[in-house]
């Protein structure tokens, strides 16, 4: 999917982040550009946190037009930025940055992946009661996106209730200037919600070796609670656990692989200082997920 005519003008982005090896966005990032004609190229750096002040500043000084920030760099980055966009400041935490002579701007676009994922489904959290669990990076920004889309309910529960009551601290003025009430919660506090119509799970239960669990471990609260839809920001295995059983109790399920596609599109959006239409997304997003799901199979 590399350009084969690199030359002295073409623009050069990458992904930061320890591990970085796994990492899919150079793929996206790459087949998004050779389908647009664009002249970039985008490549995968493994910074060590201890680096990334180095890594930053060292691409100021080389000129790279652009970053993706991933674990576990999302809110250390934040420290060395030349600005911030308010609606990451709001969510407190960075996934994206834009080289300007002053330095790097930085923004999150998983805000945006999170919502085209739902929307390409037909999932709207407009008016909706949202229960997402986790709260750090990609938690912030979901909940925020629930917050800033119009859900009616927001409830944040995490393993730390700590940290789900600083998150939703974070949201409680945007919430209330939307017209939204944001709550937080422990793990085990949600069994107690009686009327939630979508989930959407941030934590890594369900990943690696951690693929057998899930943060929802009575399936049959599903029912008890009116769940129509159970988002899961692990994509690999494509389908968890927490997917499998709510399946099973008749549950609409999302996997998390467009949310990666859709911000990632978004970066390259902030970058360009462009839009693409919806249709270029999704024909991006279908190519890369044919092309990731038929390697699933051959492996």
């Amino acid at each position: 999917m590399i350009k084969d005519d690199i030359n002295a003008k073409t623009k050069v982005f990458a992904v930061l982040g320890y591990p970085i090896e796994h990492s899919l966005s150079p793929l996206i990032q790459n087949t998004a550009a050779k389908m647009r004609g664009c002249d970039m190229v985008y490549t995968a750096m493994r910074v060590a946190p201890d680096e990334l002040k180095n890594a930053i500043q060292g691409g100021k000084a080389l000129g790279i037009s652009g970053f993706n920030i991933t674990v576990p760099h999302k809110k250390n980055v934040m420290e060395h930025l030349c600005a911030i966009d308010p609606q990451a400041e709001m969510i407190g935490a960075v996934n994206t940055l834009k080289l300007t002579e002053n330095g790097y701007i930085g923004y999150n676009t998983d805000i945006i992946g999170v919502y085209y994922a739902l929307k390409e489904q037909g999932v709207d959290v407009k008016g909706k009661n949202v229960l997402v669990t986790g709260a750090g990076g990609a938690g912030n920004a979901c909940a925020a996106m629930a917050v800033v889309r119009g859900a009616k309910n927001v409830y944040i529960a995490n393993r730390t209730e700590e940290t789900a009551e600083k998150l939703a601290a974070r949201f409680s003025e945007t919430a209330a200037k939307n017209g939204c009430s944001v709550r937080s919660m422990g793990m085990y506090d949600i069994y107690g919600l009686e009327n939630v119509d979508i989930v959407i799970n941030t934590t890594v239960l369900g990943f690696g070796d951690k693929a057998e669990l899930t943060p929802i471990e009575d399936a049959s609260w599903y029912g008890r609670a009116g769940v129509n839809t159970v988002f899961d920001a692990v994509y690999s295995p494509w389908e968890t656990r927490l997917l499998r059983e709510a399946k099973a109790e008749g549950v609409k399920t999302i996997n998390g692989f467009a949310m990666l596609v859709y911000q990632a599109l978004a970066a390259q959006e902030i970058w360009y200082e462009t839009e693409f239409s919806a249709d270029f997304k999704r024909e991006v997003c279908e190519k890369i997920t044919k092309y990731y799901t038929e390697s699933i199979v051959k492996q």
